[in-house]
């Protein structure tokens, strides 16, 4: 059908001249989403230098449309790092989101040969990883002084995280993960009462519906300590309509340490099926199975033979997309995730004596760190000044079995509208949390609905805003709201490329736990009156890009407060111990990232985060590790990472190190309340020997640097891993 003569129009196709529904035009303040067929349409007769953006294809930028039969082919469907959903749950391009946030590539990870998602996680500013123990033990995230709750990590839009609590990075396998987005500001606006802080997804791998021949890839791989890996991956397509990708892996390693063992294995599937070109159904599948041991604390010569953990993790997600017109979309969404976390032990051990040697710093809050062991059977006769003895009480490991199984089930609409100038996004949510606790059933509902708003004044002025309504069955309705400005201050001036200065505030609310609303035992009992824990947020950013393109920096101020947390209460005996909402904290700080192409093939990346930490109400205000003035524990005050790339034609070498400042902690022994800094350097290599056949090598820890993320447990000595990727 022909246009009016006042009217732009087109279509918009792949590298194969299909058509591509759901693609975003940008003409100026005029916006339109492809329809079915690929066709878009403009009411102006104004040429114009158009953007589209499809997820899964680069952003095509500065395409002249004018008149009608306007034909824009997008690039070959890789994944940009210009685009980002999590941030408002529509593509954006990221510097329009108004908030901090990176993306991490599935070739991220095959260059640095990285098994487990938490370790390319170290290199993103605002962010600190803690892993007890060594490969196996619980990893805990930390963002901008957050607790390790207030992050929400998402599978493809499922929630992983315990209901109200923090999530267990230690059995994340990177095997099938196309991308990573990772939001440093509060995102409760879109997911509900969960990511008060920050919000991480992994996006799984998709197979092509075009592809004439399956894809694959067998990967083996072989190390210290007796660790090796295989993993393999089957993906393409069928009639042009269904999509597959078909995942397998498995880790295991013995570990350095008596019962240091650590085993996972994960499958996957993503299977995708174009009804028509305008609706399309996606549904993936990804579960892990576990077992790790659990040595205690090694470092003070505590050793646990026996306990473990084995963990089932399952999620499914199911999406509907369908386009509707030149101006909707819509989703309807199904998700549901279960988690079985069993604690093995049944040998008393022990008892162990042992003894310590202190070092305090004296100060208005004195620093106590642990200068080594001693035997106890010969106590110093003296002491240098500023050191002291401590030796406690014979430590003993009872038997202390346990078993914890939440799910959780979830339902959701979004619509998502293009107007001029802009996107408006809103939806409802449902969700439905179970567990066992206290050898009951228990089970909690949630009912949200939000509203956001994407709005373009010209092109130099992004606004993004939202709010949400949630309403649950106990803690009642809480309202959370969020706003973001981003100005283009320059675009080409001189040297600089472009400059963009954002401002953004939000606040964020993360629910109780299941344990922390119903638990009932003989000494202590849940509390279901408790309040969400609140974030209240506040950050500006600069971003710039330099000298062509050839530099990238960026850098954030934000200060977070705490509130509302939620902290366990002893009563005096006989009455039961509860939690209530009584800690206060807040964190201040600073982040500076930036990315330099050296050369054609070399790349340098770096980042360094400063943050400041306090807390404000306790419920041990004297105490020198949670006491009042106090450092939030596990938060360093100073921290980054840099890394070298170079990758010519057949080599790729990626080389880089972290540094981790001192920070407050306690080893809940022998009374440390400091952890001291360290740093650690790795080196990954792979050489593509043949078109399908490439050797690599990694090895971490390449310095032998003693350290300890949590005091008593040492982190992995030098380790090396080598092996071989088979591709077709």
């Amino acid at each position: 059908m022909a246009q009016p003569a006042d009217h732009i129009s087109g279509t918009v196709v792949d590298p194969s001249n299909k058509p591509v529904p759901g693609a975003k035009i940008v003409c100026r303040t005029l916006t339109a989403i492809t329809d079915s067929e690929g066709h878009f349409s403009f009411a102006t007769d104004e040429a114009c230098n158009a953007s589209v953006q499809k997820i899964g294809f680069p952003t095509a930028d500065s395409k002249l449309i004018a008149a009608s039969d306007n034909r824009i082919t997008l690039e070959l469907p890789t994944i940009s790092e210009q685009v980002i959903v999590t941030a408002t749950r529509t593509p954006t391009p990221i510097e329009q989101t108004g908030v901090a946030a990176n993306v991490i590539t599935r070739q991220d990870f095959e260059d640095r040969q990285l098994p487990r998602v938490f370790d390319l996680l170290r290199e993103v500013p605002g962010l600190t990883v803690v892993q007890t123990s060594r490969n196996g033990g619980i990893t805990s995230l930390f963002t901008r002084g957050s607790n390790s709750n207030g992050t929400i990590v998402l599978l493809d839009g499922v929630p992983l995280n315990d209901p109200g609590g923090s999530i267990d990075f230690a059995h994340i396998s990177s095997a099938g993960i196309e991308r990573m987005e990772v939001i440093r500001t509060p995102e409760s606006v879109l997911f509900g009462a969960s990511g008060s802080s920050a919000a991480v997804q992994l996006f799984t791998q998709r197979g092509d519906p075009e592809a004439r021949y399956p894809h694959g890839e067998v990967t083996y791989q072989r190390g210290s300590f007796q660790t090796d890996r295989w993993s393999a991956n089957l993906n393409g397509g069928i009639g042009s309509r269904l999509d597959y990708s078909l995942i397998g892996d498995q880790y295991h390693t013995v570990g350095e340490y008596p019962n240091d063992y650590d085993r996972v294995t994960t499958g996957s599937v993503n299977l995708g099926f174009r009804i028509s070109p305008a609706t399309q159904f996606r549904g993936v599948f990804r579960s892990f199975d576990s077992i790790a041991g659990a040595p205690n604390q090694v470092a003070y010569h505590i050793y646990d033979f026996d306990s473990n953990s084995e963990d089932r993790d399952s999620a499914i997600s199911l999406r509907l997309d369908d386009t509707r017109g030149s101006h909707y979309t819509q989703r309807v969404s199904f998700g549901y995730h279960r988690l079985r976390d069993r604690y093995n032990s049944d040998v008393f051990e022990g008892p162990y004596d042992i003894a310590a040697l202190l070092r305090t710093e004296e100060g208005t809050i004195p620093r106590v760190y642990f200068a080594g062991l001693v035997n106890p059977a010969s106590p110093p006769a003296s002491l240098p000044p500023a050191y002291s003895y401590v030796h406690p009480d014979p430590i003993s490991l009872y038997p202390f079995p346990g078993l914890s199984i939440t799910d959780r089930t979830s339902a959701g609409y979004q619509g998502t509208y293009s107007h001029t100038g802009g996107t408006l996004t809103f939806g409802y949510d449902y969700e439905r949390q179970a567990g066992a606790i206290s050898a009951t059933d228990v089970e909690r509902h949630n009912n949200g609905g939000f509203v956001h708003e994407q709005y373009n004044f010209g092109q130099r002025i992004f606004l993004t805003g939202g709010a949400r309504l949630e309403r649950s069955s106990t803690f009642g309705n809480k309202f959370t709201p969020r706003g973001a400005v981003t100005f283009l201050l320059f675009k080409e001036h001189g040297f600089l490329n472009s400059t963009l200065l954002r401002f953004s505030a939000g606040r964020g609310i993360n629910e109780p736990t299941l344990i922390e609303n119903f638990a009932r035992e003989s000494f202590y009992v849940g509390n279901p009156a408790l309040r969400p824990e609140k974030t209240t947020s506040y950050e500006t950013g600069l971003v710039q890009d330099w000298f062509g393109n050839r530099l990238h920096t960026e850098v954030s101020v934000f200060r977070n407060s705490f509130e509302d947390l939620i902290s366990y209460v002893s009563l005096p005996y006989p009455a039961p111990g509860t939690w209530e909402n009584i800690q206060k904290s807040w964190a201040r700080g600073a982040e500076l990232s930036g990315s330099l192409r050296l050369l054609r093939y070399v790349h340098l990346n770096g980042q360094y985060t400063f943050v400041a930490t306090k807390i404000t109400a306790s419920t041990s205000p004297d105490s020198l590790v949670t006491g009042i003035g106090r450092e939030l524990l596990r938060r360093p005050r100073n921290s980054g990472s840099v890394t070298l790339s170079i990758a010519p034609r057949r080599f790729s070498i990626v080389a880089g190190g972290r540094f981790t400042g001192e920070r407050q902690d306690s080893d809940f022994l022998f009374g440390v309340n400091r952890n001291p800094g360290y740093q650690s350097v790795f080196v990954s290599a792979s050489y593509l020997a043949t078109k399908h056949i490439a050797p690599f090598l990694r090895i971490d820890n390449l310095l032998d640097s003693h350290y300890e993320e949590v005091l008593g447990y040492p982190a992995l000595s030098r380790y090396a891993i080598g092996g071989i990727r088979v591709e077709w």
